[in-house]
């Protein structure tokens, strides 16, 4: 079994429009990030691949639609590139998953739209898009593979929420967002969940020199297809330079290890690990 994951978006204003992975300095600053999901996401279960690519910078997504359409396809076309090579040269028939946060479940949004054959998509076991907006022109236009998970072991289906402390504090550029699944009772409806079923946030810890798994840090809740976790600090990952894009109460740069222990969990029960 393998895991795919295209890295979120690391790089700000300052850098050029596309990171320059040639650069030394650039691919360290992926790494970390990669060594982060590698540790959390991989470990001994999963045959773990996360591909370089021409990353959009943070400049680009405050240009207006069109110009960011522009763009878009250099990284594109470097995740469909990754995932072909990895299709011909490592993934050897077995089936996978795909793993994606913010930029990175842009990118694998379109893998899966237009980047893959229906024989690899049929292989997918599922894929975990978190931090990205799914509309309903996505569903659409693509009905077959813009399937969204109704529960915790259905196949070939797509896992995405957008975390808030509060529903005022969704983003302008995710308000389109039609899909959301709770992780923590892999319901789709506004049914609560309660901090006991949170199985744990995971964060690097300096102190202890090593990763640390926190349980029952939140309690979650779907509403108007955006995950309510009201027992998380606003604070917790604010930002004020983009606060237009992520106004506080905002969770989105904590959605992969807010959740981590219970999507790992889960990626074990798909896979039929567990």
């Amino acid at each position: 079994r393998s895991t795919l994951f295209p890295y979120t978006t690391l790089f700000r204003s300052e850098v050029p429009t596309f990171s320059d992975i040639t650069q030394e300095s650039t691919r360290k600053t992926a790494s970390k990030h990669q060594n982060y999901n590698k540790v959390v996401y991989g470990d001994s279960d999963f045959n773990f691949f996360a591909p370089y690519y021409r990353q959009m910078t943070t400049k680009v997504f405050e240009m207006s639609k069109a110009e960011r359409e522009i763009h878009a396809p250099t990284s594109y076309g470097d995740v469909v590139d990754a995932f072909q090579y990895y299709m011909g040269h490592y993934n050897n028939g077995r089936r996978y998953l795909l793993l994606g946060h913010s930029q990175g479940s842009q990118m694998l949004i379109h893998l899966l739209q237009q980047g893959m054959t229906e024989e690899q998509h049929s292989r997918m076991i599922a894929a975990y898009l978190m931090g990205f907006k799914i509309t309903k022109k996505d569903v659409d236009n693509f009905p077959s593979r813009m399937k969204a998970a109704q529960g915790e072991k259905d196949q070939n289906v797509i896992i995405t929420y957008n975390s808030v402390c509060s529903i005022e504090a969704v983003s302008p550029l995710l308000h389109e967002n039609i899909f959301c699944i709770n992780p923590l009772n892999w319901k789709t409806d506004d049914t609560p969940a309660e901090k006991g079923l949170h199985k744990g946030i995971v964060r690097y810890s300096k102190k202890e020199g090593r990763y640390v798994t926190t349980p029952h840090y939140t309690s979650a809740r779907i509403q108007a297809h955006f995950l309510v976790c009201p027992d998380v600090d606003p604070m917790v990952c604010y930002k004020e330079p983009i606060k237009r894009a992520f106004p506080f109460g905002n969770l989105h740069f904590s959605d992969t290890w807010l959740f981590a222990a219970n999507i790992k969990e889960n990626m074990r029960k798909r896979t039929g690990l567990e």
